[in-house]
């Protein structure tokens, strides 16, 4: 019987620069990562056939009602 080791690992494409990333394997939903090529902060959207969905965060704006 052959033994084949299982790839675990999801990936990502940057939706900025196209870059790949490879996360820890424990990675979840709505986490927020940067990429390692541009530096953009990219929020985990979800998982689809192992792969992760990805989308650019959205910038943090001050307040001005309070």
């Amino acid at each position: 019987m052959s033994m084949e080791r299982l790839d675990t690992t999801r990936r990502g494409e940057c939706p900025v620069c196209a870059a790949i990333l490879s996360p820890a394997p424990n990675v979840e939903e709505t986490e927020i990562l940067p990429c390692p090529e541009c530096r953009s902060m990219l929020v985990v959207e979800g998982f689809e056939s192992g792969r992760l969905i990805l989308s650019e965060a959205p910038q943090i704006e001050e307040d001005w009602g309070e």
